[in-house]
């Protein structure tokens, strides 16, 4: 599900879930963004390809193996169908492979029946079988699934499953759950019969890695793989016993296929968008926004609004020892934890600013841990910390800090006369977090209040946030491709290893962390969706009177695509112009 920092994602972060607690309901809708297009919906020409461009090639075509962003489109959107799936133009959840599912009065069975005629692309029956194999797959400690697994976990232990016939399964959750649809929705499913072997042997982990032949990939989504030139590109062809159909009963996809270009670069991307070299690239640098906007080429350039993902600095804020003496430094630790010196930072620091010139106006300031693209999910009365320098200044002075020196070069101290210094974490590879990080330079020195800035790459940010603990701050964020509350649950909880502040903690460290660790376990199994409204409006709330992270922005979605392509209805939740990919297709 699911966050990330920096490309470690929370379980499930990355995998849309449900908000319903049964089949087909429908979320919470606010009006659609001013910049989102017309939402063209029409019967489509068969044939043609398009080109896609990723910055990088999946590592696998194995849906149980994914664990980066590449690899989630491919095998779970483009190479396969889930069991459930989300349409993004209604917000609601409807059937895929489950043509039907119910749940029980107990919130913890459902009973689903798999589609009638719904094969693999070699022509197969698809049966309950392929999905208690699936689950049995997946569950097996020796399969290594790095994310999905986690995915599928209610409390630690594993879904039940068995089967009635070929196409009925009763599915047992461990326990109740609010939404037993956002797990539903995370499962692809694999052909047993090409597969039982390698599981058992114990080798179903490595099968499907992307230098298998692609004529043993076997899949049940709109497309199968043709064939990859590592590190360049990879051509997906359309799957003839695809199951879905538009409204004319026309077989989907319309395209013939598709062709994913790796390119990394910007430059690059900019270059071939403008040649009509790529028909479709998503979060475009916003320096290109303009440009591709007023251009009267071959492309078109949207502003989607915020999308889920954020950008927030924290403070360690880790109270433990190592070797008997405290991670943090007493003196450091002492300003980290106290509020009023968080709230300081956070009034002092000019989010308006930051939107309006690093990102160009395609960002949206934040004030709480969910983007305001969360539409379903966010609050929107929570206390805000509006950017305030002397709001800033009475509060460090509240907190018995002291100001000394001119107007023109001033220095913050603390009681005991430590000057007020940390340095701050930054992606080496992440050119706008370092730009908003010299703009925070700039703001905080206002305060008396030098801050270094350090650029590491990301692994080696997250090697010291979440094993070494050795940094002061950080400025990184959550990367989300759910808007359901459980998506931030490895995020808020406690003793998550992805607590940023202060994660792995054997039990918390503060009564309002061991208040958000109770809300969040109660809206996790609270059906009735104002209640679990509130309980989530309440987690936003602590959070933002704590401020554990300091948010900062909710960058826009900018997608652009061919004027040439048909039904093209991006969307800012993952995967953004491709949601709908096999109802694309190519203007004649």
């Amino acid at each position: 599900m699911r966050h990330t920092s920096p490309r470690q994602f929370i379980k499930a972060a990355l995998l849309l879930t449900l908000l319903a607690a049964a089949g087909c309901r429908q979320t919470p809708r606010a009006d659609s963004s001013a910049g989102t297009p017309a939402r063209e919906r029409v019967a489509g020409t068969r044939g043609g390809t398009i080109s896609v461009r990723l910055t990088s090639l999946p590592k696998t075509f194995n849906p149980l193996m994914v664990g980066d962003e590449s690899s989630l489109l491919v095998c779970l959107y483009l190479l396969n169908s889930r069991l459930i799936d989300f349409d993004h133009d209604t917000q609601s959840y409807v059937s895929a492979l489950a043509e039907q599912w119910k749940t029980g009065a107990d919130g913890r069975t459902v009973e689903m029946t798999l589609r009638d005629g719904a094969k693999f692309s070699d022509g197969s029956a698809m049966t309950s079988d392929d999905v208690l194999f699936t689950l049995r797959a997946l569950y097996d400690a020796r399969t290594g699934s790095p994310l999905i697994r986690d995915a599928m976990m209610v409390g630690g232990r594993p879904v039940e499953a068995t089967a009635t016939d070929a196409r009925h399964l009763r599915l047992v959750f461990p326990e109740k759950v609010a939404a037993p649809e956002s797990y539903l929705v995370n499962l692809s499913v694999l052909p047993h019969r090409l597969l039982e072997e390698e599981f058992n042997q114990g080798k179903i982990g490595s099968a499907w890695d992307v230098a298998t032949d692609p004529q043993r990939i076997i899949t049940c989504g709109p497309f199968v793989v043709d064939s990859i030139q590592p590190g360049e590109r990879l051509r997906l062809r359309r799957n003839p016993h695809y199951w879905k159909r538009d409204r004319q009963g026309v077989q989907l996809p319309y395209l013939d296929g598709l062709t994913l270009e790796a390119l990394s670069d910007a430059n690059q991307t900019l270059l071939r968008l403008g040649q009509g070299a790529i028909d479709l690239a998503d979060r475009v640098r916003p320096s290109d926004f303009a440009a591709l906007q007023s251009s009267q080429g071959v492309n078109r350039a949207t502003d989607l609004g915020p999308g889920l993902s954020t950008d927030h600095l924290w403070f360690n804020l880790n109270q433990g020892a190592r070797n008997g003496q405290p991670i943090v430094s007493p003196v450091r630790r002492a300003w980290f934890n106290d509020v009023r010196f968080r709230r300081a930072i956070s009034h002092a620091i000019d989010r308006e600013s930051i939107a309006r010139t690093v990102l160009r106006g395609l960002a949206t300031p934040l004030y709480g841990f969910v983007s305001p693209g969360n539409r379903a999910w966010v609050a929107k009365d929570l206390p805000r910390t509006d950017y305030s320098l002397d709001r800033a200044r009475a509060l460090l002075q509240e907190a018995g800090f002291v100001l000394r020196a001119s107007a023109d070069a001033p220095e913050l101290s603390d009681g005991q006369g430590n000057r007020v210094e940390f340095t701050l974490l930054v992606q080496a590879e992440n050119e706008l977090r370092k730009q908003m990080a010299t703009v925070i330079q700039q703001d905080l020195a206002r305060l008396g209040i030098r801050m270094q800035i350090a650029t590491l790459d990301a692994q080696g940010i997250t090697e010291r946030w979440a094993k070494t603990f050795d940094y002061d701050a950080v400025l990184m964020g959550l990367t989300l491709t759910d808007p359901e509350p459980s998506s931030y649950l490895n995020f808020l909880r406690s003793d998550s290893a992805t607590h940023h502040w202060f994660p792995g903690q054997t039990r918390p460290a503060t009564e309002w962390e061991a208040q958000v660790d109770k809300l969040i376990a109660a809206q996790a199994v609270e059906s009735d969706l104002p209640k679990r409204q509130a309980l989530f409006r309440e987690i936003q709330r602590i959070m933002a009177e704590q401020l554990p992270v300091i948010p900062i922005v909710a960058r826009h979605i900018v997608s652009v695509a061919g004027t040439r392509i048909g039904n093209y209805r991006p969307d800012g939740i993952f995967p953004y112009s491709l949601w709908n990919v096999d109802e694309l297709f190519v203007r004649h």
